[in-house]
């Protein structure tokens, strides 16, 4: 099984601190997986903005100096395409979630794709997108709540 682990980097991400709430939740995955709390689970930590690229990235290792660069668009059809439904694995997106409607409705259609528990989307900031909604979509501060048993389930 991997972890996908999802980074918001577009532009939006830069006000309020985002990017840095970001950084810092990452940085809990790394000790979650450092600590040994998901075993034989593979972690994969995704760029996300007008492309989305898969970081070379380990536990120990620091944050890629790279999620701190917010510029451009989230482009939903990208990050789609590196992600794929992979049976068993799951997803993290660590988004503010301002998408057009066109991009919302697009991951909607891949989160129908995926198992009932296999995706959590994590809202950054104060200001995240208030549409943003529904099950599987919690605050950033139950980050270690929702992560609790999830990977062994």
């Amino acid at each position: 099984m991997a972890l996908w682990l999802v980074c918001d980097a577009s532009g939006s991400m830069v006000d309020g601190g985002k990017r840095l709430v970001v950084r810092g939740l990452v940085r809990e995955v790394e000790q979650y997986f450092r600590l040994g709390y998901a075993p034989r689970t593979e972690l994969k930590l995704v760029l996300w903005r007008d492309r989305a690229e898969q970081l070379p990235w380990q536990p120990g290792d620091e944050v890629p100096v790279e999620q701190l660069e917010c510029k451009g668009s989230g482009n939903v059809s990208a990050v789609i395409q590196i992600l794929g439904a992979t049976a068993g694995d799951r997803y993290v997106i660590l988004s503010d979630g301002y998408w057009t409607d066109e991009a919302r409705r697009e991951f909607e259609r891949w989160r129908e794709s995926l198992s009932d528990d296999a995706l959590r989307v994590i809202k950054i900031g104060a200001d995240a997108n208030p549409r943003l909604t529904g099950p599987g979509v919690f605050e950033s501060e139950d980050f270690f709540a929702v992560m609790d048993g999830w990977l062994a389930a």
